[in-house]
This record gives C-alpha cells, sequence and structure tokens, in this order.
C-alpha cells in the first residue's frame, strides 16, 4: 500500500480491523518513514521513487503471503475485505485475480459525489465496472474493469508491475497478461470505498491526465482495442457534429442515468448533464492529446 495522505492512518486502520480468521501482514510504502504510530502487524517500507510501480513491487518483494492484496492510501476496506476475497480464492484455485467495487466513502462531500456519480455511471460514465458497483460475482471481459485500489492477486501469478509504464495503467498491463493465464473476477462482495477527488478542477485534471495516458498508450504496438473507447468516439463525434438536435437529449439521457447511479441530494441533480458535458469533453480531448503527443514524439525520436 502506497502511503502519503494524511488519512492514510484510516486505511492503515481499516486494514487491521479486518474480520479475517487467518494471519496476514500489512505492508506500507512511504517515500520518507511514516510519522504515525504503527500497530503491530505494519511493516513502513521507505521507498524514495514515486513510481507506483517501483513501490508495489518494492512491496511484493518482502511480501511473505500466497496473496497479494492492494489497497491506495486514500482508500478504506470493508471489514470483510480479505475474508471475502481469500475464501473466494481458496475455493476456485483456478482464479488468478479479483477485484471489487470501490465507490465513494459515505462521508464523501457534494463535490466527492459528483465525481462519484461521473465514474459510477453505467454507459456513459468511466466504463469501469468496479467504479461503477455492479452487484454479482463474474468474469471480466476487459482488463481495465477492476482497478488497482481493490485488487487481489496470487503471488504465483504475479509477474510484476511494468515499471516502464509509470503512474496510470501498470494495473491495467499487469491483470491484462494474468487474463491470458487464467480466470480474473469481479466480486462485488469485495469492496473497499475510495475517497473521490472534488468536481470540478481536482477531479477533471486527474480525469485529464488518465485519458492522456490512455492517448499514448494507444499508439504502442502493443496496444490492445478498447471496444468501449471506440464506442465513446463515435458518440463524442456525432454530439459535435449533430449539437443543436442531440443537446436536447444528451441532457436528458445523462439526468435520467445519472440520476439513477448518484448519491447527491435532488436538489443538485439538475447540474449532473453540465458535469457530464465536462467529464466527456475532457475525455475526448485528453485521448487527442496523448495520441498526437505520442505520435509527435515518436516521430521525432525515429
Amino acid at each position: 500500500m502506497p502511503v502519503e495522505r494524511a488519512d492514510a492512518q484510516r486505511a492503515i486502520e481499516s486494514v487491521l480491523h479486518q474480520e479475517a480468521p487467518f494471519e496476514f501482514e500489512l505492508i506500507a510504502v512511504s517515500a520518507a518513514p511514516l510519522l504515525m504510530p504503527l500497530e503491530a502487524g505494519v511493516r513502513n517500507v521507505v521507498e524514495p521513487n514515486r513510481n507506483p510501480a517501483t513501490r508495489r513491487n518494492r512491496a511484493v518483494s518482502i511480501a511473505t503471503g500466497e496473496i497479494l492484496a492492494f489497497i491506495d492510501d486514500d482508500a478504506v476496506a470493508d471489514p470483510r475485505w480479505l475474508a471475502t476475497a481469500c475464501a473466494y480464492l481458496d475455493a476456485h484455485p483456478d482464479v488468478l485475480a479479483l477485484g471489487g467495487p470501490d465507490p465513494a466513502p459515505d462521508d464523501s462531500t457534494n463535490a466527492e459525489l459528483v465525481s462519484d456519480t461521473l465514474l459510477a455511471t453505467r454507459w456513459i460514465g468511466s466504463g469501469v465496472i468496479a467504479h461503477e458497483s455492479r452487484a454479482g460475482v463474474f468474469a471480466i471481459e476487459h482488463p481495465s474493469d477492476i482497478a488497482l485500489v481493490n485488487l487481489f492477486v496470487r503471488r504465483d501469478a504475479f509477474d510484476g508491475f511494468d515499471e516502464a509504464i509509470g503512474y496510470i495503467g501498470e494495473d491495467t498491463a499487469l491483470v491484462e497478461r494474468v487474463m491470458t493465464r487464467g480466470r480474473v473476477i469481479y466480486h462485488s462482495g469485495v469492496r473497499v470505498f475510495h475517497r473521490r477527488r472534488a468536481f470540478p478542477g481536482p477531479y477533471l485534471r486527474q480525469r485529464w491526465r488518465y485519458r492522456r495516458k490512455t492517448g499514448e498508450m494507444m499508439m504502442q504496438p502493443a496496444y490492445r482495442p478498447n471496444p468501449k473507447i471506440g464506442m465513446f468516439f463515435v458518440g463524442a463525434a456525432l454530439m459535435f457534429f449533430f449539437f443543436p438536435v442531440l443537446a436536447g437529449p444528451y441532457f436528458l439521457v445523462t439526468l435520467i442515468l445519472g440520476a439513477t447511479a448518484t448519491r447527491l441530494p435532488r436538489r443538485y441533480w439538475p447540474m449532473i448533464p453540465f458535469a457530464f458535458a465536462a467529464h466527456h469533453v475532457t475525455y475526448f480531448v485528453a485521448i487527442i492529446w496523448g495520441a498526437v503527443a505520442a505520435r509527435l514524439h515518436g516521430g521525432r525520436r525515429s
């Protein structure tokens, strides 16, 4: 668990207080020694390199367990997080990795709940099953369906996070490799509560970084096309060319779908379509920006 933020204590305590009928170890990775008091069972590993792949690989290198569980320092684990995941993996030896939902916590501000709505709304949101908090237990179809904030991997299936990828995408690359060797499962009972960036500024800046990285990776020879991105670009192109006709339907669709997923008070619902507009424009421009930058960089390098 890479540690940087002030709420890391909550994350650590949520893991230490798990209702798990077995022993486990917690390794917290930070750039400098943690100043907070650490309970028994917590190991603080100092790794100055801020590359999250490097930090997690460092933690795995000293871990002793057969199952590796990953959580971020801005998340809080459900009390049965470890027990539910490990019980499922024990009962299904053919499953190599497992992830679950990561909704915003109940004490989120309204600005954070706007962000959570944008991520959680099906069809028009993030497109990530874990962010949508879908119900059920099933094999994922795309490696981005689960997220590193809530991920379990068998040690013998773990071949390391790609440190060349750096921030954003290292988890998807790992899951993609694992999927070639066995099943990867989404389990709605394996839950963590993940703090969202507040809308608009912090959230949109984060989304810009994420989707710019998506555009860069799309230019890589090994990139596997994601049909969700293709569908998004078709919809964005239609909106661009037929905005006067589609603006009304866009407002209604985003309002109706967003209302089914949001936890915002009803008085804030009218702002949902405008939040989605900012969300979609950021995604569209950032992906193009990243793709063009990668192509130009590659051309100059050649």
